[in-house]
């Protein structure tokens, strides 16, 4: 398959997956320089800011994240002709987190920078630990090995 055909399918039919990673935004001048990242995920209960499109310039929170439509803000309501009014998904490339949820720590952690990950095991041969390479220790038997009697 040529790599334009896999390309496209990537970004035109992408698993669940890959289309929950598309879900980020692009963080505000002052977050950034705090952080110092350029973007993250949006999540409901952030605030954000909508910067391209019909509603440039509206600020509010993020009610709900569906990956397969976009996000939902609250204070974006659209009326159709009946009167009726629903929601507006708009989509977090178009939009500028202004203030981010802190109730999930983890993720707080990851933002920090404080999440540690495991230790690869040749960082734990130069550190002279004994590598976990995912084999079952040997049972000591107390026999010499076949051939070396």
């Amino acid at each position: 398959m040529k790599p334009s055909k896999i390309r496209n399918r990537t970004i035109h039919h992408p698993s669940h997956t890959l289309r929950s990673k598309m879900m980020s935004s692009h963080l505000s001048a002052d977050l950034r320089k705090n952080h110092h990242t350029r973007c993250i995920r949006v999540v409901p209960g952030d605030s954000v800011k909508i910067a391209r499109g019909e509603y440039r310039d509206v600020t509010g929170k993020v009610d709900k994240v569906d990956p397969s439509k976009g996000v939902v803000i609250s204070g974006t309501k659209k009326e159709k002709m009946a009167g009726q009014k629903f929601d507006v998904y708009i989509h977090p490339s178009n939009l500028l987190v202004t203030a981010l949820n802190t109730d999930d720590k983890w993720r707080t952690k990851k933002i920090k920078g404080t999440i540690e990950s495991p230790p690869s095991p040749t960082a734990k041969k130069e550190a002279g630990e004994p590598a976990d390479d995912g084999a079952a220790p040997k049972k000591e038997t107390g026999e010499a090995p076949r051939g070396e009697q």
